[in-house]
């Protein structure tokens, strides 16, 4: 029997993105069984078998009327449970033997059903709206025009996630955040905008040159983006992910730049804006069809500019940019 307490978990069980913050919620399965245990509070938001329970009332009665179909010798939870909702799932099975379902969800979140890839793809196409409208400004910062990104987002009906706005020396760090750095001509600028359409994170991320671009920006910038290509290139199915990332790195090598290229070359999107597969050197996972990734080279010049390109990746027969 599977115990979801995770809010990412019960919503790939439930459909539904449920935020219960400190009060207890977890998704029952068992076999082709699956119940939900939410606050009565949030009760009308879940369909399907909802075992709810009020303030003051001891969540592990529900989770253990919504368990009752189920085989409770065997607990699989997620990584993810807090002490304090795990002490309510002991609560409920005190002769439970308790094992983690990581690995479980991890298979099955890596490849995506097509209603899945639809909404990927939707958020995807919605965020490349938001930026092909952005019209920079000189001497806004970059937390100006992060605002004005995470409220495109919003009124183009998606959840904002993280949005790295970078201009001039801080595009050569991956993850600055936005500061009150002003653009000004002769700045390269990094934009990665996240955001999630009925809960499925697409994630993009543009560069480019502020003004006249120079020779070493060129080159660097021509670089990353062959360095894309052959990544997207090399993606298949069976073929192992830290391929992929090779691909890409050994083109950034050979250009005299791999010190330069310090992060791996993507990650899957889903529910969550990193999952599997990761595309990483080191990466075990093996690509299916189904599993959406990003592939996102760059290079960073330390204390002038970084480049980094960023595109979704659904893998059928062969890979498709979302």
């Amino acid at each position: 029997m599977i115990v979801a307490t995770t809010t990412v978990n019960f919503a790939y069980l439930s459909g539904v993105w449920l935020e219960t913050y400190e009060r207890f919620k977890a998704a029952v399965k068992c076999g082709d069984y699956t119940a939900y245990v939410v606050p009565a509070l949030d009760a009308e938001r879940v369909r399907g078998n909802v075992f709810s329970y009020r303030d003051g009332e001891d969540p592990a009665e529900a989770l253990r009327a919504a368990a009752s179909p189920c085989d409770s010798g065997e607990v699989y939870i997620d990584g993810g449970t807090t002490l304090l909702h795990f002490e309510v799932v002991k609560r409920a099975f005190p002769r439970a033997t308790f094992k983690l379902a990581d690995e479980l969800f991890k298979k099955w979140r890596a490849v995506k059903k097509e209603d899945e890839v639809a909404k990927i793809r939707e958020a995807a196409r919605r965020i490349r709206r938001v930026l092909d409208a952005l019209e920079l400004a000189q001497d806004a910062t970059e937390r100006q025009t992060a605002a004005r990104i995470y409220l495109a987002l919003y009124e183009a009906g998606l959840r904002p996630g993280p949005i790295l706005v970078q201009f001039g020396s801080n595009t050569a760090l991956p993850h600055q955040e936005p500061t009150e750095k002003k653009l000004r001509r002769g700045d390269a600028v990094v934009i990665d905008v996240s955001a999630a359409y009925e809960g499925y994170y697409a994630d993009l991320t543009n560069s480019f040159f502020y003004g006249e671009p120079p020779r070493k920006y060129l080159e660097v910038y021509q670089t990353v983006e062959k360095a894309q290509a052959k990544a997207i290139k090399a993606a298949a199915p069976v073929v192992r992910a830290s391929e992929v990332d090779k691909a890409a790195r050994s083109t950034i090598e050979a250009a005299g730049y791999g010190p330069y290229f310090i992060h791996r070359t993507g990650h899957g999107l889903g529910l969550e804006i990193h999952e599997a597969p990761d595309i990483s050197p080191s990466s075990q996972d093996v690509l299916e069809r189904g599993m959406v990734f990003t592939i996102e080279p760059g290079i960073y010049i330390p204390h002038a500019f970084g480049v980094r390109l960023e595109v979704d990746i659904h893998l059928g027969e062969k890979a498709e940019i979302l």
